[in-house]
């Protein structure tokens, strides 16, 4: 979904879509915003050299979305290491890179970019003496049709299209980046070792929240067969899921049989999917 650019940084619209109503908000990321402080209290400090509020990632304020959710993204601008980037836009970032994990409740992405664009999903607690999630590894590639980081894992957003910015191409597909049970705020920063006080540039970006449908967690067009192998991650424990997104047959969890339900009617061959009401 390709949406013009907002006027305003939290401008808040309500867009129609197949799946619902669709929540779409503009944010400002400086290239010093650093996603190891999402959350954090005043005081905190990090990172050689960093601390809150200072080098504070960006929350994406006036943005409500519910497990399962699909955000997208819509990015420009360019951030630099240790000063002022040149000008235009590469929000995917330039070599590669695995971040240090500072841990403390959130985990840093391996082999990613520098100067990238990332986000973290935090519930309402802070994150800080949490357990530290496992760190999310981009070994496969950037260029990913969907994603369902946990809370507290700093996932690569880029410039939110399976194309590379850094290659020159801006014409990928949007990818769909799902959001996690628990999850009620989104932090966005930038992609950096240590010390984000002194980076320049910054990027702006647009985020869509649409609500899933009963049986299509990915957020694909419709009900695939990618919604029923996502949906048999979660029976298996691999990925987390909604009831009201992934218990198709309404029995309380979801399991194998929730994914061939999918699958059937995928195909055209099951019966009308069950999903329970989703909570608020």
């Amino acid at each position: 979904m390709k949406l013009d650019r907002l006027a305003a940084s939290g401008l808040t619209l309500l867009l129609t879509s197949q799946a619902g109503v669709a929540a779409a908000v503009q944010s400002i990321v400086p290239g010093n915003s650093n996603p190891n402080l999402a959350g954090r209290e005043s005081g905190y400090t990090c990172c050689g050299g960093d601390s809150m509020p200072e080098q504070a990632p960006t929350l994406v304020a006036g943005l409500t979305f519910g497990p399962s959710d699909v955000l997208t993204f819509v990015v420009s601008g360019r951030v630099a290491l240790g000063g002022e980037p040149p000008p235009g836009d590469n929000p995917d970032g330039d070599g590669g890179f695995s971040m240090t994990n500072y841990g403390d409740g959130i985990s840093a992405p391996e082999q990613v970019r520098t100067n990238a664009l990332l986000g973290v999903f935090l519930g309402d607690e802070t994150p800080t003496g949490a357990p530290t999630p496992e760190p999310l590894s981009f070994a496969s590639g950037l260029g990913f049709t969907s994603i369902a980081p946990g809370i507290g894992q700093i996932f690569f957003i880029g410039d939110g299209l399976t194309s590379d910015t850094n290659a020159g191409f801006f014409d990928g597909e949007a990818q769909a980046f799902i959001a996690p049970v628990g999850a009620t705020r989104l932090f966005l920063g930038t992609c950096d070792g240590f010390g984000w006080y002194n980076n320049g540039g910054s990027f702006t970006v647009d985020v869509v929240a649409t609500p899933r449908g009963c049986g299509d967690p990915t957020g694909a067009l419709g009900i695939t067969a990618s919604d029923a192998l996502f949906i048999l991650s979660v029976a298996v424990g691999v990925e987390t899921g909604a009831l009201c997104v992934c218990d198709a047959d309404g029995s309380g969890g979801v399991t194998a049989s929730d994914a061939l339900a999918v699958l059937l009617h995928a195909v055209g061959l099951g019966p009308s999917l069950q999903c329970p009401a989703c909570a608020g």
